[in-house]
């Protein structure tokens, strides 16, 4: 499923599904702490925990997430943002590899005069801000994610999977691009690599989601690979955030061995050989790497780890 709309009308459907104050207060001792009340969030008090907990806190937030109270709800996701997306400070998205010459905003060799001359076209004098350089940069890249929403998309799988998109995000440049798929015995693209969206919009989505029963892993990299072919850069990665495991479909490693210029890495969310050995194999099938994420909160290493 991939027409936005079918799948803005599918995630709508399964948000109808919401968690009560009461089951929050059963699943979370320190709910009072943070929501003393209905509609109110203590937004500092929230994000104190996070530098303390930022597992525990993200797993209450995910919950918040999806409240039956619309406030709390909104409150938690766009805090979630905020803590989960940060803003990328200088330098902090610069990466390995080869580099090419390109104009950037930030100090380089010479200042590009078309570049800063068309970027002031609509005032005068010409600002800093408006100053454009030629210097060395890494090409953009596009990202794939796809998440294993099979089963019950609560708890653990969904933190991860929403803490991986907030590391993709905080991490991509102007010239990056970033797609999202969910699958179980069906693919849903939550994000396409071309959206205009907001790269956080996704963990809306993420949020939204309910997923289904079965496992089709393969049909899950069909839909990213279809994906990563439509990128504008030259370099493709798929994550694949799995446990290893598929209980319909075909062998995926086959279809990661068919990947083309794109690589398939593997990010193994459960500590065993079983789960360890299938992930490797889909991972050396498709050019890239398995690393282990077993806590949401090592998401951001794991990308890291596999993209570098």
């Amino acid at each position: 499923m991939s027409d936005p709309r079918e799948v803005a009308d599918l995630l709508r459907d399964q948000a109808r599904r919401t968690e009560t104050r009461a089951d929050l207060q059963r699943r979370h001792d320190d709910l009072q702490s943070v929501s003393p009340t209905v509609g109110v969030l203590d937004e500092a008090a929230t994000a104190g925990a996070f530098g303390e907990d930022a597992d525990g806190t993200i797993d209450l937030l995910a919950d918040l997430a999806r409240a039956t109270d619309p406030l709390l709800r909104a409150k938690a996701r766009r805090l979630a943002v905020r803590l989960l997306v940060p803003p990328a400070r200088a330098g902090e998205t610069e990466r390995r590899g080869s580099t090419r010459l390109a104009t950037v905003t930030g100090d380089g060799l010479d200042l590009d005069l078309d570049a800063t001359l068309e970027q002031s076209l609509e005032h005068r004098p010409i600002r800093a801000e408006d100053l454009r350089w030629r210097g060395w940069r890494s090409p953009g890249r596009a990202i794939v994610l796809l998440v294993d929403a099979s089963g019950s998309v609560a708890g653990k799988p969904l933190t991860t999977a929403v803490t991986t998109a907030g590391a993709l995000a905080a991490g991509l440049r102007t010239d990056d691009e970033l797609a999202v798929i969910a699958f179980w015995s069906r693919a849903v693209v939550l994000r396409h690599l071309h959206s205009p969206a907001p790269t956080s919009a996704v963990l809306d989505s993420l949020l939204d989601l309910r997923g289904g029963s079965t496992t089709d892993l393969a049909l899950g990299l069909r839909t990213a690979l279809a994906q990563a072919t439509a990128a504008r850069v030259p370099h493709a990665d798929v994550l694949v955030l799995t446990d290893g495991a598929w209980n319909e479909g075909e062998d995926p490693a086959p279809i990661a061995g068919a990947s083309g210029a794109a690589r398939v890495h593997t990010l193994v969310t459960v500590d065993d050989e079983e789960a360890r050995t299938s992930c490797a194999r889909i991972a050396a099938a498709g050019g890239g790497r398995s690393v282990p994420l077993l806590r949401p909160s090592d998401a951001p290493a794991a990308v890291r780890a596999v993209l570098r």
